[in-house]
């Protein structure tokens, strides 16, 4: 026990005062005589005895009662584990979690409501003097700076929920900015939260040993949810007219069997497709759903489930381009070869040029969805760096050597891509007897792919190889064979580069060095490598995930801006972009708080649609315990905290307890008047 005005205990000397009083009795007794007191010796003798008695009794309770008065002056308390609190005027900030999952009911409403509650009693709880600042998810302009209490009440009415999710660290780090800006020594932090596990991360935070920081956890009780998580096409490449394979992932976040769950797709404003799912209780499942794409174009929907009362996961929007043409260039030194044209160039699916590497022009490189360099001779340093550029913005490179190449430029080409290189020539006659099917290359190639067991056997008819160069893999695990010979030496190898890839094949496309372009096999690789290339654009984004979207090669018309609109109309915006190696990135988007579909425009032409969802972190109902949540704080390195679980007390009260310790004054008040009250009933009625 300590206390808080220690000098007010020299006052324990005043105690001093009835004891003198009582062991210096200066009355004179008055002296009576009796002819014979034989009959009151008796009676005489127990009344002193109750006389002393009732005397020391009143000395006691007098004693106490003035010692507990002036220990309760002196404002004794047990302190806390958070260490001594100062008088003086400090910076409070307080952290309110407006995510989505704070709309769930808890034990006295819904959450968000309960968490401003408890805001509201913290602020009353400290003194006038301080300064506050509330935080939100929303990371508000407004909300950098320290305000008095009064504004802070302000702040908090116009609290709503927010589609933004923000990790535990982030919230602190951008906390200690706020509250060190000023010179205040006294600094203190609430995160009111329901603490998520998927949010309650502290990795490579770096806690202020001076700031205290009360974990305020409220708990939900009654939380049932579905949500649709995420959804991808079967292959990237999509075509008019033919049949498209959708996927999308549902979780079901309760503990109850959810059954004939309809699930619809809507594209352009028409339902595509129809579908039910069953779930078991904390099951997910994946469901793929088909339909036609009819026309060229940009295309813009969304998936959709009904499900109360969490809403906001129920519908994911999607939008996707299905190009008219997949541009292929084919870039070659000495002679053309007639295979890719006899390929390429009668497909309408497919816009294929061919060109001298003498006449090349660099820029058209960055307009191509997939680049053959078919029997160069050698790669330039000019060539090898747009090839590059070209790939790490997402685009696919086939790579055919010629009969005789110069090694030394390829090897340095390849090298600047970490990837295989070109050594000696081999001619042996040897077979490809093997292929990656697992590989996206070889998707839907055969009939019986899917069967269950591989339609690739020893009398499977493969191509034959008569001259190849052999390749040098770097110290790396992730280059895959596509096709491989008898000997296990690789044939076609597939290399992934950030967005794009490179292929190499290890013969010349020649019918003297093997048969593979005359195979039947020769048709479906090259066909699905050209699928495979179309530039990669995402189905969706994530609101608040990222800072920029990626649209490609994509540039503003004359007016030099973009603007995105909802497909309303009613919400417009001018964002941000810069262009970096021919792709254009967007920002500013924290404009969007809403999950569905934009328009992207410039001088009134559309462009894009990009679709953009609420971050689905919130409908995973797993929160971190009190021990839990103790065990992130300690392993972090935070010392002075204190985790405040869900109370019958007032929150201003439980603070104050775990700041200020327990106060224990009004207890000795109590104790004082009880002596107080001791030494009346002594005096009054004791003998």
């Amino acid at each position: 026990m300590l206390f808080t005005n220690p000098l007010i205990l020299w006052g324990l000397l005043a105690i001093s005062i009835p004891i003198i009083i009582h062991l210096f009795n200066f009355q004179r007794y008055k002296k009576v005589y009796f002819t014979n007191v034989r009959f009151l010796q008796q009676l005489q003798q127990q009344s002193r005895r109750q006389s002393v008695l009732r005397h020391w009794l009143a000395l006691l309770f007098r004693i106490l009662a003035i010692a507990f008065l002036i220990l309760a002056f002196a404002k004794p308390y047990i302190p806390s584990t958070l260490g001594a609190f100062p008088e003086a005027s400090g910076a409070v900030g307080i952290y309110i979690d407006n995510s989505f999952s704070m709309e769930t009911e808890g034990h006295k409403g819904f959450l968000i409501d309960e968490a401003l509650g408890k805001a509201r009693d913290i602020v009353e709880n400290h003194s006038r003097s301080d300064k506050f600042n509330l935080l939100t998810n929303d990371f508000m302009g407004i909300h950098h700076r320290l305000v008095a209490g009064d504004e802070l009440g302000n702040f908090l009415d116009q609290t709503e929920i927010s589609p933004t999710v923000k990790n535990i660290a982030e919230v602190l780090s951008r906390q200690y900015d706020v509250l060190n800006r000023e010179p205040i020594p006294n600094k203190t932090v609430y995160l009111i939260s329901d603490f998520q596990r998927s949010i309650s991360t502290l990795d490579g935070f770096a806690p202020d040993t001076n700031i205290r920081h009360f974990f305020v956890r409220l708990e939900p009780i009654n939380y049932s949810n579905l949500s649709i998580d995420s959804c991808w096409f079967e292959i990237p490449a999509q075509q008019p007219g033919q049949v498209a394979q959708i996927y999308a992932k549902i979780t079901n976040h309760s503990d109850v069997v959810r059954e004939k769950i309809p699930l619809k797709l809507v594209i352009n404003g028409s339902q595509r497709a129809l579908t039910s799912i069953d779930l078991e209780p904390g099951g997910s499942t994946t469901t793929m759903v088909s339909f036609t794409i009819r026309e060229t174009g940009i295309h813009e929907g969304f998936f959709e489930i009904n499900d109360y009362p969490v809403t906001f996961d129920d519908r994911l929007y999607i939008s996707f381009r299905v190009l008219e043409k997949i541009n292929i260039l084919g870039i070659f030194d000495q002679k053309q070869g007639p295979y890719l044209q006899a390929l390429f160039g009668s497909d309408t699916l497919f816009s294929y040029t061919e060109i001298n590497l003498k006449q090349l022009n660099f820029a058209d490189l960055q307009r191509q969805e997939l680049i053959v360099l078919n029997g160069l001779n050698g790669i330039s340093s000019g060539l090898a760096t747009e090839l590059n550029r070209f790939i790490e913005n997402g685009g696919s490179v086939f790579v055919i050597p010629a009969e005789n190449i110069d090694n030394e430029s390829y090897s340095n080409w390849m090298r600047s891509l970490n990837t295989i290189s070109f050594a000696e020539t081999d001619t042996a006659r040897l077979r490809v007897s093997d292929l990656n099917l697992l590989h996206p290359l070889f998707k839907d190639v055969f009939e019986n792919q899917s069967a269950g067991r591989s339609p690739v056997t020893s009398e499977t008819d493969l191509p034959w190889v008569n001259l190849r160069y052999g390749l040098s893999f770097p110290a790396r695990k992730d280059i895959q064979t596509l096709m491989s010979l008898k000997n296990s030496a690789p044939f076609l190898i597939a290399d992934r580069h950030g967005e794009g890839m490179i292929y190499v094949l290890s013969s010349p496309l020649d019918i003297q060095a093997t048969t593979f372009p005359v195979h039947a096999i020769f048709v479906p690789v090259l066909y699905r490598m050209a699928l495979l290339s179309t530039l990669h654009q995402d189905l969706y984004s994530v609101i608040g995930a990222g800072e920029s979207v990626n649209i490609g090669n994509i540039n503003p018309g004359n007016s030099q801006i973009f603007q995105l609109s909802d497909v309303g109309g009613q919400f417009r915006f001018i964002p941000g972009h810069r262009t970096v190696n021919y792709n254009t990135h967007l920002f500013a988007l924290d404009a969007i708080n809403k999950a569905g579909n934009y328009t992207l425009t410039s001088d009134s032409d559309t462009l894009l649609v990009l679709s953009f969802n609420y971050d689905r972190r919130e409908s995973l109902p797993d929160y971190l315990s009190e021990e839990e949540l103790e065990n992130l704080a300690e392993s972090s390195g935070i010392i002075n905290f204190a985790v405040v679980s869900e109370s019958e007390r007032p929150i201003g009260q439980v603070i104050s307890e775990l700041s200020r310790g327990k106060q224990l004054w009004k207890y000795f008040i109590i104790a004082s008047l009880a002596f107080i009250l001791a030494e009346i009933v002594v005096l009054r009625f004791l003998p």
